[in-house]
């Protein structure tokens, strides 16, 4: 009977635990920065009004997701969503592990922060609408992004309340845990593994997603859910095998940016790059799901080699051969 309740259980808690403590740094060391260059008021201030505005945000939508979707859409559209969410985290990590993109430092990001605010000009008491604004968007969308990690995990289990709760208590625990940090440090958590951290998180999203997402699709899976080992491992060893190839080649140049579009194309954009940051794993994934609505023979096979073709395709597109010198930027 435990075993089963930890089969039921660990799924939903430790993804979301993980993911959420990735989350919690960025937002925690935003907050941090303002604090000690504004001033605290309005650091926490503004975090707080996230908090609020975020709790009704899930509110709304969340209960929407729970009692309104059918169970087969939703894992499949979840699945899809993870999918795509995790690849966009295990790409940018091969891409950092292969030496393509400079490593995610807290310590520079708070150095940055801090710089920002200081232009502003001196640190006092009076309540600040830069220190507020800067503490509440960072709560509030990497808050979202914990939101929406929750909400997805948990609403894969059969039943979704449940699903919602556990993944809820997952996020609980990381926050208290990078509170606790926190609070005891007073200064960004430089300490945290974050890329490999958001590594470990992505093949966690890619493998759930590619196992709800088969299941919303009708496939069967050898061995139900122990076929998730399985792919956890699969993923892994492509994704070593990717470092590796990734190493032989040299990073392509870097087109415009966001910051080069503006109004509401700009707005889709950063959509479009919150789900998943890249036309080519969109393309992949659009085809494979278009291939799967045929009746075929070794659908579980299509799916998981479409995810990956999906990322090969991805990591290719941004790099070039070594001896092809073409001068390189941050992706």
């Amino acid at each position: 009977m435990v075993q089963y309740r930890m089969t039921v259980f660990l799924p939903f808690f430790v993804p979301a635990f993980f993911a959420s403590i990735v989350e919690f740094v960025e937002a925690l060391t935003i907050v941090l920065a303002i604090g000690v260059s504004v001033n605290w008021k309005s650091s926490l201030w503004g975090a707080a009004a996230g908090t609020v505005v975020l709790a009704a945000l899930v509110g709304v939508f969340g209960t929407t997701l729970v009692l309104f979707v059918p169970l087969e859409v939703l894992r499949l559209v979840i699945g899809v969503i993870l999918v795509l969410f995790g690849l966009q985290w295990i790409m940018k990590s091969l891409l950092r592990y292969a030496g393509h993109k400079a490593l995610h430092d807290e310590a520079a990001i708070y150095e940055r922060e801090l710089a920002e605010a200081h232009s502003r000009g001196q640190v006092d008491r009076r309540f600040n609408p830069f220190g507020f604004a800067t503490s509440f968007k960072s709560v509030l969308l990497e808050g979202l992004e914990v939101a929406f990690i929750v909400l997805t995990f948990g609403a894969g289990h059969t039943d979704k309340l449940v699903g919602i709760g556990i993944a809820a208590l997952g996020a609980l625990a990381a926050l208290v845990v990078v509170l606790i940090l926190g609070v005891a440090v007073r200064k960004p958590l430089t300490k945290v593994p974050e890329n490999t951290l958001k590594f470990v998180v992505g093949l966690m999203l890619v493998t759930f997603g590619t196992f709800w997402a088969g299941e919303g699709l009708g496939l069967e899976w050898p061995g139900a859910d122990l076929f998730l080992v399985a792919l956890f491992a699969l993923y892994l060893v492509v994704s070593l095998g990717a470092v590796a190839w990734l190493k032989t080649r040299s990073p392509r140049a870097a087109g415009p940016g966001l910051e080069a579009l503006t109004g509401p194309v700009r707005w889709l954009a950063e959509i479009f790059d919150f789900f998943c940051g890249d036309w080519w794993v969109f393309a992949g994934m659009a085809v494979t799901l278009a291939v799967l609505s045929f009746p075929l023979t070794l659908r579980p096979v299509i799916w998981v080699a479409g995810i990956l073709v999906s990322l090969a395709l991805a990591l290719w597109r941004r790099t070039t051969r070594r001896d092809i010198a073409i001068p390189t930027a941050e992706a």
